[in-house]
């Protein structure tokens, strides 16, 4: 009885994976620029709870939001490999107290990476690309629908 709930449970996931790796909906985000007088920035208690989430753009650019919801463009003084495809980054705080800024290191396999700059910025924009063969235009329309003109 057991061994069917487990494998009931495992199909209907292995399905929900399956489905939503075909939708084909893509999503990325557009992250502004910091102001040009925009002054250096601490992530505060970054060793508790101090981060909601984390984007890498590139290998010497991340970007954190903290648990406040605020967003920071943590640039690193040389390029960090792997960063841009890493499943995970460790933030290393510069004292103490946790925080996060210029003279902290971010840690990713097995190698540190020396932070250059934090800079707060405005939140993303976030972009969502449709599924092959869906354009604004028949989006909302079923494939085989009757059109009607006016």
């Amino acid at each position: 009885m057991r061994s069917l709930t487990v494998h009931k449970l495992f199909f209907t996931l292995a399905v929900g994976f399956i489905l939503t790796a075909c939708s084909g909906e893509r999503v990325s985000y557009v992250f502004p620029a910091p102001a040009a007088n925009e002054p250096e920035a601490q992530i505060h208690f970054i060793q508790h709870h101090g981060v909601y989430s984390w984007h890498a753009d590139t290998d010497s650019l991340l970007y954190v939001e903290g648990s406040d919801r605020q967003w920071y463009r943590v640039d690193l003084l040389s390029p960090c490999d792997g960063l841009a495809f890493a499943m995970g980054v460790r933030l290393l705080p510069s004292d103490g107290a946790g925080n996060f800024d210029r003279f902290s290191y971010i840690a990713i396999r097995g190698q540190r990476c020396k932070v250059q700059s934090v800079k707060k910025i405005a939140p993303p924009v976030r972009n969502v690309t449709p599924p092959r063969g869906v354009t604004p235009s028949n989006a909302l329309v079923p494939p085989n629908a009757e059109t009607r003109s006016l």
